[in-house]
């Protein structure tokens, strides 16, 4: 894998997933989430009982790599499109896993990162969790399946306070609204994520992917397609020149 930007590590039928890029707070790539793609369809379900995806050095993920940002409105669309579409094909893969899968969330989980947590089946967030959905105040679309699925996650009016304002909210407030399941305090959280673990591995995995099938299956039937037409929306806020602005301003800081 490119640059050791994904880790994996298996142990007694438990599978850890780590985005290792620390100096950037573990910002996705297209190849981070190729090699994310590739390392959740490397699990073997008969031998794995449970997944664990988390980043390095105390934060989750500080969203989507802003910097290849102003190449993709230069960018033939169809490319743009391809590409984005293999970044939807590693959250389908997670969702799809049939093995549970739990989001360890630390530190900032913004945007892109909020939206790979969404694709897990738990979230639980140390107390130093921040999370935000940035994209709106730089002028861009959210492109990975938050504005479609976070509505089933908190609601629509606060998915819309969320995404409009991009306001920050701690984890104490991810847990009121529901976009996690449990808040843990710092010092409590890799012990927490160890016996949720345990405990996930002490049931017959095949029940657990039943399960995984059974809830999703009650999605709405359009998600899939809206998720399409999120992509498109993405390119078209890509070539606005307020946007190109906003992006190149936030890169220079």
């Amino acid at each position: 894998m490119a640059a050791d930007s994904i880790r994996v590590e298996k142990e007694n039928g438990r599978a850890t997933v780590t985005i290792h890029r620390p100096a950037k707070r573990n910002a996705m790539t297209a190849g981070i989430f190729a090699d994310l793609r590739a390392a959740v369809e490397g699990v073997d379900r008969k031998s794995t009982d449970v997944l664990t995806i988390r980043g390095s050095k105390g934060d989750f993920s500080a969203g989507v790599d802003m910097s290849s940002v102003p190449e993709w409105a230069e960018a033939d669309p169809l490319d743009v499109r391809d590409g984005l579409e293999d970044v939807h094909a590693a959250l389908k893969a997670i969702e799809s896993l049939d093995v549970p899968v739990i989001a360890a969330i630390e530190g900032f989980v913004l945007g892109g990162g909020v939206e790979l947590a969404l694709a897990c089946d738990l979230r639980i967030a140390s107390s130093t969790a921040e999370f935000g959905f940035p994209e709106a105040s730089l002028g861009l679309a959210m492109d990975l399946g938050g504005g479609q699925k976070l509505p089933g996650f908190v609601g629509e009016g606060m998915a819309k306070y969320l995404l409009l304002t991009g306001e920050r909210i701690d984890a104490e407030r991810a847990l009121e609204i529901g976009l996690i399941e449990e808040r843990v305090p710092e010092e409590e959280f890799d012990d927490r994520i160890t016996a949720l673990e345990d405990r996930l591995a002490d049931h017959p995995t095949y029940a657990l992917a039943l399960v995984k099938r059974q809830v999703q299956a009650a999605r709405p039937a359009h998600l899939d397609q809206e998720m399409g037409t999120a992509i498109h929306h993405a390119i078209a806020a890509y070539h606005e020149d307020e946007t190109q602005q906003r992006v190149e301003e936030f890169l220079d800081r």
